[in-house]
């Protein structure tokens, strides 16, 4: 299956056999080499939040963290506020996202750490895992959410094969990016999405686990 430009496909993170969180993405490019989607800001997604008949623990790390271990969620909607272009290669455990502010100009990098995608039916499927890597558009780089994956690794959530090939990944694209190798050294800062695009929308059905 390939999609063409203006599609709209969904990407579910998908956790102990259940829909984690679930977004729709527009498609940009579908090429045996890599996937690009854009997620507009203003995009309703779905997240995993604390069953109502038990406390919250209130800190978004303790959150996660217990919901992971737990295994129980359910889901509510959360508006996206950053436009990105998504960029994706297969195989790839991470994916790169580029951002714009709403008046055009360069927002920045964020580099995703996550399972490498598989298609299915209606769009992608992979799971965040928790480290990500922020830069500039200049290439100066942070870590974000550090802590969070540490405790995961810590707490066998995560398990330590799962934790060693994270921070290799995390290794190899701080080391593409301060060399400004592909995609960091694209000439993205021209790059704007097709005015048609609209927002896209969750169709029904989004929190069946895809097939």
């Amino acid at each position: 299956m390939t999609w063409a430009p203006g599609d709209v496909v969904v990407h579910h993170e998908v956790w102990l056999d259940r829909v984690w969180a679930a977004r729709p993405l527009v498609v940009v490019e579908d090429t045996p080499d890599r996937l690009l989607f854009w997620l507009p800001a203003g995009t309703v997604r779905k997240v995993p939040m604390t069953p109502p008949h038990r406390e919250d623990p209130g800190d978004r790390t303790a959150r996660i963290i217990d919901l992971l271990e737990r295994g129980d969620w359910v889901h509510v909607e959360q508006v996206w506020d950053v436009s990105c272009l998504w960029i994706l290669r297969p195989g790839d455990w991470h994916a790169v996202w580029a951002s714009w502010l709403p008046t055009g100009e360069r927002y920045g990098w964020y580099v995703n750490l996550q399972r490498p995608f598989r298609r299915t039916a209606i769009g992608i499927e992979s799971m965040d895992l928790a480290l990500d890597v922020v830069a500039t558009p200049d290439r100066v780089w942070w870590w974000k959410d550090a802590d969070e994956f540490d405790q995961l690794v810590d707490r066998g959530v995560f398990d330590a094969a799962t934790g060693e090939r994270v921070r290799a990944e995390a290794a190899d694209v701080i080391r593409r990016l301060e060399g400004n190798e592909p995609p960091f050294g694209e000439d993205w800062d021209s790059w704007r999405p097709d005015p048609a695009w609209a927002t896209p929308r969750l169709p029904a059905g989004w929190d069946d686990l895809p097939a």
